[in-house]
């Protein structure tokens, strides 16, 4: 082979330039390594010289460029030696033979390349591909081949935008997408397909604005016609899946909608199903599950895939908790998770043959790592949680109790936390369960345990004192029963649920269990100590629930029988009457009076 200064000389005679073009392109074709030698001496300037010359001449340097551009020593020094500049000049104007060599260059020079695809963004190549795209764009099912100048653009194009942000809003400004989603609709190249998918999926992270604009384009349909012709390249399903499975879309209703109208969540479920035979669809099988989770997250989803029939999800969950894939035992659960989001679901649901046991085995069984136990048993205990709350279904899991409160004791908070949660929905409505529960002192001691040892994790926070107030509520107790288990020092928390105004409920439970206690101790001697007045003048502002208030209320009043000291009289009687005076609060003046004459001190 000639050495580089030979090269170069033998570039700069017309009467051979095109002789030796051939013969450069030769080389770098059969040794890519070989061109690395040809980058001094002017030879990398030359051929960019011919870039800009007659076609012929222009596309072959343009191919020698692509292929030498395939060593990364060689992208590194083409970005440098000013390449990429001639060559979006060509994307912008040259007839589709010789863009395609270009795309090409581009593509193979900015690969993995950040500064490559800076230069291309400055220099307006982004621009370039996006209108040669739209210029070009094919009226029908015409791009098969990877010589294809749809080929070269869309891989340039995909290229140029991953992992580059400023170039992805580049081509979203310059409105793309539609472009994009035309190719999606002609393309029958899977690894078109997988480019452009590729490219959209970056795109949906980049806000709400192209999240809407990608609805309203109806990927749905589009993605479930791609499944259908592309149902034997994995690449191409997974693709699809890596955008319908994007967040910021699958969130939408009017996605979720499309998703099940079009017949995505079928293929979805025939996508798991076939991977269950096949060892390397593990990806795909995962993204697939996430989706029709989420999907049928949503109630209404939920209620429309729980009625048909020739979907059956029901059915392919059970099978997927009795399976052997560990995964898909969460994915099974969870799906009947919510599906159990209503009750007249739940009700149904529980007359499947054997549900309640198989969620109480993928409870039982052993996993291969710490991750996916608590995946797979959260998945569990959150469906056991939903059904409890079926008043139809309690009887059902009644008799897994002990399990159940075996996981309130465990060392994963996640599993501690979807368990303290079961055992509360079990446990309302049932006053047998709540009596039997609170006078089981080791299990309440454990409870306010749990307070202080997960004091980060906000679910056990929130859910272990909504499960004492409901054992206060539910139960039948007598005063030593309450006695002792104020004794365990449960108080604190209920007072703490009266204090959660964003949440109105948990107060009115807290009030109530408080209301509970008085009237089973015959008198609130014990909770003046605990300071419930405080926490009563607490809720009493204006911006307080109305019902929180009347409970709040009827506790001071309630409270007022056992107040033994004038000073704490005085101090709630005037605060009352402040209330009164600033809010106009008529039910608050009355009850300071009314206390007033209960209680003359002397």
């Amino acid at each position: 082979m000639p050495d580089p200064q030979t090269h170069n000389q033998l570039l700069r005679r017309p009467s051979i330039i095109d002789q030796h073009l051939s013969t450069l392109l030769q080389t770098v074709s059969i040794e890519v390594e070989a061109g690395s030698e040809l980058l001094t001496d002017g030879i990398i300037e030359r051929l960019a010289e011919l870039l800009s010359t007659t076609s012929g001449r222009a596309e072959q340097a343009a191919e020698i460029i692509a292929e030498m551009a395939k060593s990364e020593d060689n992208r590194i020094i083409m970005v440098q030696q000013a390449v990429i500049p001639p060559l979006v000049a060509m994307v912008h104007n040259s007839a589709p033979r010789v863009l395609r060599q270009a795309c090409r260059a581009m593509g193979n020079i900015c690969f993995e390349s950040t500064s490559g695809r800076d230069i291309v963004l400055s220099e307006g190549g982004v621009n370039a591909l996006v209108n040669r795209l739209n210029e070009l764009m094919p009226e029908e099912a015409t791009v098969t081949s990877q010589n294809d100048v749809h080929y070269m653009l869309c891989g340039s194009l995909h290229t140029i935008c991953m992992d580059h942000e400023e170039v992805q809003k580049e081509a979203i400004k310059l409105k793309s997408l539609p472009i994009l989603v035309e190719y999606l609709k002609h393309s029958t190249d899977g690894t078109v397909l997988r480019f452009v998918l590729n490219i959209i999926a970056a795109f949906l992270d980049h806000g709400e604005e192209i999240t809407e604009a990608a609805i309203q384009l109806n990927l749905a349909p589009i993605a479930s016609d791609i499944l259908k012709t592309q149902k034997d390249d994995d690449t191409v399903k997974e693709a699809v899946l890596d955008v319908l499975g994007n967040f910021n879309l699958l969130e939408k209703p009017l996605i979720q909608m499309q998703l099940y109208q079009s017949g995505v969540l079928n293929q979805i479920v025939e996508i798991i199903n076939t991977s269950l035979d096949e060892t390397d669809t593990a990806a795909i099988e995962r993204i697939a599950s996430e989706i029709l989770v989420l999907v049928v997250s949503h109630d209404g989803i939920a209620q429309l895939v729980f009625e048909d029939t020739a979907l059956d999800l029901t059915k392919e969950a059970m099978d997927w908790m009795k399976g052997y894939q560990e995964h898909l035992k969460g994915t099974g659960a969870l799906v009947i998770g919510n599906l159990a989001t209503s009750d007249l679901r739940s009700s149904l649901l529980v007359d499947t043959p054997d549900l309640v046991e198989t969620l109480f085995k993928v409870l039982a069984c052993d996993y291969t790592s710490d991750e996916m136990l608590v995946k797979v048993k959260h998945a569990a205990l959150s469906a056991l949680r939903n059904l409890s709350i079926c008043e139809v279904a309690k009887p059902r899991i009644r008799p897994h109790l002990e399990t159940l409160l075996g996981y309130v004791s465990c060392d994963m908070p996640m599993l501690v936390f979807k368990s303290v949660g079961c055992v509360r929905c079990l446990t309302r409505g049932d006053s047998e369960i709540a009596t039997e529960l609170a006078v089981n002192l080791t299990l309440l001691q454990t409870l306010v345990g749990l307070v202080d040892k997960y004091k980060y994790h906000n679910g056990i926070q929130g859910e272990v004192p909504r499960l004492i107030s409901t054992l206060i509520v539910e139960g039948k107790h007598n005063p030593q029963t309450i006695t002792q288990m104020i004794e365990c020092k449960i108080m604190p928390l209920i007072l703490q649920m009266t204090t959660t105004k964003e949440f109105p409920q948990i107060q009115v439970e807290g009030w109530l269990a408080i209301q509970k206690i008085i009237h089973t101790q015959g008198d609130g001697s014990s909770l003046v100590s605990e300071k419930v007045l405080k926490f009563c003048e607490g809720s009493l502002t204006d911006d307080t629930n109305p019902n929180v208030r009347i409970l709040a209320l009827n506790i001071i009043r309630l409270l007022s029988s056992s107040i033994t000291k004038e000073e704490d009289l005085h101090e709630i009687t005037e605060h009352l009457n402040r209330l009164a005076v600033s809010n106009a609060d008529l039910p608050a003046k009355q009850l300071a009076t009314e206390i007033k004459q209960s209680k003359p001190f002397n």
